[in-house]
């Protein structure tokens, strides 16, 4: 394939700006990748701290700042990672704790997703390459999650991206590929749990396309024909006179264990304990103390084995068990997700949860479907000679969107799902696409201007149409509104800064409590306040309220330092407003029928918001002696 490269031409000049221009036109297909890459950084960077905190994302941030303030760090599932927590506890200890920091690095790696198109350039040509970096850098769903501190698009960029690297390695047969692709699968199972179904998918993808190849050989006589010619290509690539036997086995067996210590080296750097270890960890087993943590080993060198021992134990053993399944129901999979969720209402059928995952990517995807459908066809049915890699990530993709739905562990876990389908996708997408740029360049070479015209208003529909769905759903108030598919239902409904921010500002300037969390119905399920502080999780702040009722505004009270009580009954509540020194701002629950609202009316300003999409009120009340204190 084209791939837009070439020499550039020593009579260009010997100046920064002559080179540059040099540059351009001897490297067209790199410039403009560059160039869309840039673009998409620019949309991922813009307003990234803006949109208050999902549930998932604070309590993911909480861990990162928790991990800063004590040097601790151990795996847990719960809170998947860890690359994006060890990532995260450099950029807080050096930026701060919040929202944008905490996002940078899904912003950054997301942006940078379009450069990999090159990696894939001796396959496809110069306007498909182009075209899936555009595919990339533009769809709405990976626009999205890029701007989300969530792990799903680390996987999908690094997966993808490895595989990438492994083409390149085909393509050239330079080890350093390899490498790459096996840190980048490291950073994959680092990000979540799931990377490792990437590794599935494209072994039944080229089941797929070894099968195709076997079934119609072209140019050989018969499936056996073509195994023994491809035996004896890679015989010959192997054995080309340029090194001995011995050398031979020395030259890949070298590089095969320098590849396997890579790999050990790194996932033991990700995975194993620092500070206190798995003694700290959210849920610690019984034999914690016995663990040994990074630095502890790297200081006795002898025990380096038993880190590797102890951390694959720690990590994988329990992962095995981590994803069950459950059994079949007629034509429909009720398939509980991890454990800790099972027989609760995030248990939802397979079928539904393919079915919203299914409308989901039709509303934010369309044109990218519609087009990789066209690639397909075109690359299967009308090309002279189909190419491998085109087949293969359209199997992948359409694999992992009837698959993902099965290893959700919440039902509406398909809306950060959707990437792991779309990144594949792209790639026949991109053919589709360069389907109608050719037509368009092929129409202007032949100054058809009636073909132009039609070839023009294709793709501009096609990039008005992803470009206005992108922007509608990831900036303004519709990133956080139910109404975008996008938008999980942990996400505040409202914008809550008006309120953290009072917090943010009281907090450095006031002695004594900061935050008084009510809530005077303790019983029923959504309370704000556990009845008994003392079994909660240590690391739990405020230790007083209940987690998952409450997040996110934790991460908020953490990250800001606010010193935070809790109360359960009226009285308390009564004394801490009532007194010399009363409690700058309150949360109450909105539906909680034991607040005397009356008592806050003459010295308090109320502010309510949704700390989900829906259903989930709760008023801050912010005492006016302290309205826009330290600002």
């Amino acid at each position: 394939m084209s791939d837009g490269f070439a020499a550039t031409d020593p009579a260009a000049g010997t100046g920064p700006g002559q080179r540059v221009r040099a540059y351009v036109r001897t490297h067209p297909v790199v410039v403009a990748v560059l160039a869309v890459a840039a673009l998409g950084l620019l949309a991922r960077f813009f307003q990234l701290g803006w949109r208050v905190a999902h549930w998932d994302e604070a309590r993911v941030a909480y861990w990162v700042d928790h991990a800063v303030e004590t040097s601790h760090f151990a795996y847990n599932s719960h809170t998947h990672g860890p690359f994006i927590q060890h990532v995260g506890r450099y950029l807080f200890g050096l930026l701060g704790a919040n929202d944008f920091v905490a996002r940078l690095p899904v912003a950054v790696i997301g942006g940078l997703l379009p450069v990999t198109a090159l990696l894939y350039r001796e396959h496809l040509d110069d306007i498909e390459t182009v075209a899936l970096a555009a595919l990339l850098a533009a769809n709405p769903v990976l626009l999205y999650y890029s701007r989300f501190m969530r792990s799903d698009l680390l996987v999908a960029a690094f997966m993808f991206t490895a595989f990438g690297l492994l083409v390149r390695f085909y393509d050239t047969r330079k080890p350093r590929y390899v490498y790459g692709a096996t840190a980048l699968l490291v950073f994959g199972i680092a990000s979540k749990e799931n990377a490792p179904l990437y590794v599935i998918t494209w072994l039944g993808a080229g089941a797929l396309c070894l099968d195709a190849a076997f079934y119609r050989p072209r140019a050989y006589r018969s499936a056996g024909a073509l195994v023994r010619s491809k035996l004896a290509g890679v015989r010959d690539r192997l054995f080309d006179g340029s090194r001995s036997l011995l050398g031979w086995l020395l030259y890949y067996g070298g590089h095969s264990l320098g590849v396997a210590v890579l790999f050990v080296a790194l996932f033991v750097f990700m995975f194993a304990p620092r500070g206190g270890g798995m003694a700290g960890m959210l849920y610690p087993p019984s034999d914690a103390s016995a663990t040994l943590g990074l630095w502890d080993a790297v200081a006795a060198p002898l025990k380096l084995p038993e880190l590797v021992v102890d951390t694959f134990t720690y990590v994988v053993y329990p992962e095995a068990e981590y994803f069950q399944f459950g059994g079949l129901d007629g034509v429909v999979l009720d398939l509980p997700g991890p454990p800790e969720v099972s027989g609760t209402s995030n248990t939802v059928p397979y079928l539904e949860r393919l079915g919203a995952m299914t409308e989901g990517l039709f509303a934010k995807s369309f044109p990218l479907l519609v087009l990789a459908a066209i690639g397909f066809v075109r690359e299967r049915y009308a090309a002279a000679r189909s190419r491998t890699l085109v087949l293969f990530m359209t199997y992948a993709g359409v694999a992992s969107w009837l698959g993902y739905p099965l290893t959700f562990s919440i039902g509406s876990g398909w809306k950060w799902g959707m990437t792991h389908t779309l990144v594949p996708l792209a790639i026949p997408a991109a053919v589709g696409l360069g389907l109608f740029g050719r037509w368009a360049i092929d129409a202007i070479r032949h100054d058809d201007q009636i073909e132009f015209g039609l070839s023009t208003v294709v793709i501009g529909f096609v990039a008005v149409l992803v470009v206005s769905t992108a922007v509608a759903g990831a900036y303004g108030a519709n990133a956080r509104s139910g109404d975008n598919p996008l938008v999980q239902y942990g996400q505040p409904g409202d914008d809550l800064r008006p309120a953290l921010e009072q917090i943010q500002h009281i907090s450095p300037v006031h002695d004594g409590t900061d935050v008084l969390v009510y809530d005077g119905s303790i019983d029923d399920g959504g309370s704000f306040v556990t009845e008994n502080a003392s079994t909660a999780h240590k690391d739990f702040r405020p230790v007083c309220t209940v987690w998952g009722n409450t997040i996110p505004l934790n991460w908020y009270l953490a990250a800001y330092d606010a010193e935070t009580e809790c109360a359960a009954n009226e009285s308390t509540l009564q004394d801490s407003i009532d007194g010399e020194d009363p409690v700058p701002v309150v949360i109450v629950r909105e539906n909680d029928n034991t607040v005397p609202e009356s008592a806050f009316e003459a010295d308090y300003y109320a502010l309510t918001y949704e700390l989900r999409t829906h259903g989930s009120e709760a008023t801050f009340y912010v005492h006016k002696e302290w309205w826009n204190a330290g600002q």
